[in-house]
């Protein structure tokens, strides 16, 4: 190393440099930052003398390594690259806004490759990122991509405990992991555009931006971890350069989760307040109940009940989704909607609603006639055109257009615009945008992620500003800026099982809310086989995430008494909720028996074979002739591509010498993920069943399989024998795929107004389950709170220290919590699920006159009650208010306010006016 370099990477001649600290590793000869050494809440970064870098955190008297001997290399030609082989180098620094910057230059195999490190100003979050650019020299090579690091394990984040990856899946629908870094189940997985960390209570998130050539991975191996930004297809660099991004941000108190909500927060305060302030959309859809049999009477039956039972100030959108079109690429309606789509969204408008249309815009099929008039249109591989899939209702096989190609994005920006301009919809869901990265090439040499970025651009274009843009299978790191919304999780559907997959991506996802976009947590569903508790818990947390809210049940067809619990969620709050120990890892337990907590494995070997017979779920049957096939795997990973229909598996196995359970005892079998369908037998009797056979659509793929046993059906002390129909589709492949059960976290929480929280635990098993949570670790402050029950619209004892529970199975408690107070205050009501984030604005209390006063926002003709904790020694007197209301004083001492229709729409202002209680008479409560 020369001199030179030597002083600028030690600081010796910088004064915007800040100089190691005092005692640093010997291979440490630099670092950046702007304050002096200890720093409250700052990155800095380091370089050695081969040009690796390390960051690392000093804060509360703390040095903490989070990267170390990290690499930098540009993949050139065929060339690899690394800051110590660039000739003529320089270290020099920068001062951005908002926080200070090392720059590495230097050239190479006919480029310039220049890496920024920017460390930002102190916070409690804080945040750096690396910016590598090359630019040409004397011609454009090739660039597949850039590293960003490749290290151990030991080397990020480093303690005493397992390092802990939040995997995030690769379009919106894949789901997110949670894994041990090392551990088999973690083997080969990459985490898209994301990644959060977690060691010993503390939280890393590492995040690529949108607008790049390439897609932004880590991929996690048994050693370590690599940061890549891959463009894919390799392409010739830019005549002006081209540029990757990786950001940082560290949580010295939080997780992976808690580090990744810190670091999307937006930089720009503008758009920090446009997001919060986006209203997100609220309606209803035809997605889950009629599905893609949908018809025109169908919607005009929906439209006409949720004109007579929704406000349409905060139910805004009527959606038509997949089963309209003629074929993928001729959206033009079928024949089960005869007077067309613009017929349809004047209906919609003449009902005082917007009109939402899905479609896949990507996909074109057979029946469309496109993939034969514009083959040069489709993304290609080397054996010809890409077939995405191969749907009958669709059209036959089912082609992938290429977002590069300048007439692909005439015909998106064309089709988006005939969509808003002739048909007249208001909001389009553009799905299946993962087919738009298909194919070995795109027009003009671009990558997947120019490719796709451009086609969705062209779709935002023809849209124009007013309408809504929402995702779904989107590749999300790409997307970003050019969605409104988006899905993130795999939608939910109407069972207990079927929720599940949804509310996990709405917590693994959560950092995306308000921050890129508006979350969508997948459609509310609230009809059989839903219990009422059931269906209330998935209402819970649709309701503290904030995001899309969409109802899908068939409403006409609907109880009653289902109905009624849907406005409680309107309108969708402006919160983004958080999820509590969500980054937490899982131990997998299938197949095996459960008993009372105790385990009992089934290892197999497991025979399979094809076909049907009734005889093969008998514990007589003879398997012994038929194929041994690995669990888990899908069938096209086993032996039997694609293979569709019914197939068995058979296992036996042997429990140990126990005296049969009593009745009542909790005993169950885990069977894992099956895709689609499936009948469970065990010794010959039927002990459960997911899905129909064939079922409906795809059935429940991500269902988690667990079927209670009666006491009497094992053999303890010999052999049992399980028989597994199963009913799979060629794609992906059917079969016993996933032993995870991948449970979403118990508890949320949501601050909706100031020291305002709603809290939601929910039991997601099958016993009654007692638990408790400390406040802390919701993040709610206060000696004592009040508490007050949201779905039972009743006020519970006060609450110190930790908010404890009784959980019915399958079911949840949502608790709105305030600081207890010395005078009375509103502590619930009855309008919105989330307290305090919609309908109750300007609460003041008046001392001298002993009046409570407050607005109940935009109220609609349901009935409205609101509730209100008094200190001993004060009773209610009058209630004034724009329309009269009624007084209730409880035996706990809480006064309610009723008023049995709420209003017209307009606010009403309220006050009530207390007395001191007669002397010499206790106060109840």
């Amino acid at each position: 190393m020369d001199r030179r370099t030597f002083l600028l990477l030690t600081g010796a001649t910088s004064g915007a440099l800040i100089r190691p600290p005092a005692r640093p590793s010997a291979s440490r000869t630099g670092a950046v930052g702007r304050s002096g050494g200890g720093a409250e809440g700052r990155l800095r970064f380091e370089l050695d003398d081969r040009r690796r870098w390390s960051l690392w955190y000093y804060g509360d008297s703390q040095r903490v390594a989070l990267v170390q001997n990290a690499e930098v290399v540009a993949w050139v030609g065929d060339q690899t690259l690394t800051l110590a082989a660039l000739e003529d180098s320089t270290v020099g620094t920068r001062r951005p806004p908002g926080g200070d910057a090392v720059v590495v230059r230097g050239r190479a195999a006919g480029v310039w490759v220049e890496a920024e490190f920017f460390a930002g100003v102190a916070t409690d979050v804080p945040q750096a990122a690396v910016t590598v650019t090359v630019f040409p020299d004397r011609f454009l090579p090739s660039v597949k991509g850039i590293r960003f690091f490749q290290t151990r394990a030991a080397d990020l984040l480093p303690g005493d405990g397992p390092l802990v990856a939040l995997v995030n899946g690769y379009h919106s629908l894949d789901p997110c992991r949670v894994v041990t870094v090392g551990a088999p189940q973690a083997a080969d997985l990459a985490s898209h555009g994301a990644l959060g960390l977690t060691r010993t209570g503390r939280g890393l998130a590492i995040a690529f931006d949108a607008g790049e050539p390439g897609e932004g991975r880590v991929r996690l191996a048994r050693d370590g971890l690599e940061a890549v930004s891959d463009w894919v297809p390799v392409r010739p660099l830019r005549p002006d350069g081209d540029a990757s991004h990786l950001r940082l941000a560290f949580d010295p108190r939080g997780d992976g989760l808690t580090a990744l909500r810190a670091l999307f927060v937006p930089s720009s305060p503008i758009d920090r307040d446009r997001l919060a302030e986006a209203v997100a959309p609220a309606g209803w859809c035809s997605r889950q109940e009629l599905a893609a049999g949908v018809t025109e009477a169908d919607v005009v039956a929906n439209l006409e009940l949720c004109a007579t039972t929704f406000d349409r100030r905060f139910f805004r959108y009527i959606e038509l989704d997949d089963g309209y079109q003629r074929a993928a690429g001729a959206w033009d309606p079928n024949d089960r909607f005869p007077h067309g789509h613009a017929w349809l969204t004047d209906q919609i408008h003449a009902k005082g609603f917007k009109a939402g249309l899905w479609l896949a815009p990507f996909a074109v099929a057979e029946g469309s006639g496109i993939p034969a008039e514009h083959p040069d249109w489709l993304l290609r591989d080397a054996s010809g055109p890409v077939v995405c899939d191969t749907r009958d209702a669709w059209g036959g096989a089912i082609y992938a257009l290429d977002g590069a190609h300048p007439k692909v994005q005439q015909w998106l920006f064309e089709l988006a615009r005939r969509a808003v301009r002739e048909w007249g919809y208001d909001a389009l869901r553009v799905d299946g945008l993962r087919w738009a990265t298909l194919g070995t090439a795109h027009y003009g040499g671009l990558t997947h992620a120019e490719a796709y970025r451009g086609g969705l651009g062209a779709i935002r274009d023809g849209l124009g500003t007013e309408a809504i843009l929402t995702g779904s299978a989107a590749p999300l790191q790409h997307a970003a800026g050019l969605l409104n919304a988006t899905s993130i999780a795999p939608d939910a559907a109407a069972g207990w099982s079927g929720i599940q997959p949804a509310a996990r991506g709405v917590a693994l996802r959560s950092f995306y809310q308000r921050s890129t976009w508006i979350n969508d947590p997948g459609c509310v569903v609230v009809r059989s086989p839903l219990t009422a508790p059931e269906a209330q818990a998935w209402m819970s947390l649709v309701a503290l995430t904030g995001g899309v809210t969409l109802f899908s049940d068939n409403l006409p067809k609907l109880a009653p008494e289902r109905l009624a619990l849907l406005p409680r969620i309107l309108p969708a709050a402006p919160v983004a909720g958080r999820p509590i120990d969500a980054a937490v890892v899982e131990g997998d337990v299938a197949p095996a028996i459960v008993r009372e907590g105790d385990v009992f494995a089934i290892g197999g070997p497991w025979r399979f074979r094809t076909g049907d017979d009734t005889t093969y779920a008998t514990r007589a049957f003879d398997e012994a002739a038929w194929d041994t096939i690995p669990v888990p795997a899908r069938w096209a990973d086993a032996g039997h591509p694609e293979y569709a229909g019914v197939a068995w598996y058979r296992t036996r196995f042997a429990l140990p010498p126990l005296d049969a359970p009593a009745s009542g005892t909790s005993l169950y079998v885990e069977l894992g993920r099956i895709d689609a369908a499936d009948e469970a037998f065990i010794n010959g009797v039927k002990v459960g069943q997911t899905g129909d056979f064939p079922p409906r659509e795809r059935g429940e793929p991500h269902a988690y399989r667990r079927y209670r046993l009666p006491p009497d059906i094992l053999n303890w002390g010999g052999e049992n024998v399980l028989a597994l129909r199963v009913f799979g589709a060629a794609r992906p492949g059917g079969g016993m795929w996933s032993l995870q059960r991948d449970l979403p976290p118990r508890t949320w929480v949501v601050e909706g107004a100031p020291r305002w929280w709603t809290a939601v635990l929910v039991n997601w098993g099958d016993e009654p389950l007692a638990t408790s949570v400390p406040l802390a670790a919701l993040g709610v402050t206060g000696a004592r709170l009040t508490a007050y029950d949201v779905w039972r619209d009743a006020p519970l004892p006060d609450v110190t220290d930790t908010l404890a529970v009784t959980l019915e199975p399958r079911g949840a408690v949502m608790v709105g919590l305030r600081p207890a107070a010395t005078r009375p205050q509103v502590i619930g009501t009855t309008r919105h699920l989330v307290q305090g984030a919609v309908d109750l604005a300007d609460e003041t209390w008046d001392p001298t006159t002993r009046k409570l006063a407050a607005t109940s926002r935009n109220l609609d003709s349901r009935a409205y009650a609101v509730t209100i904790a008094v200190p001993k020694g004060l009773r209610p007197d009058a209630c004034k208010a724009d329309v009269p209301c009624a007084v209730d004083r409880l035996e706990s001492g809480h006064v309610v306010l009723r008023w049995a229709a709420g209003g017209d729409g307009r606010d009403i202002k309220w006050q009530l006016e207390f007395r001191a209680a007669p002397a010499g008479r206790k106060s109840r409560g």
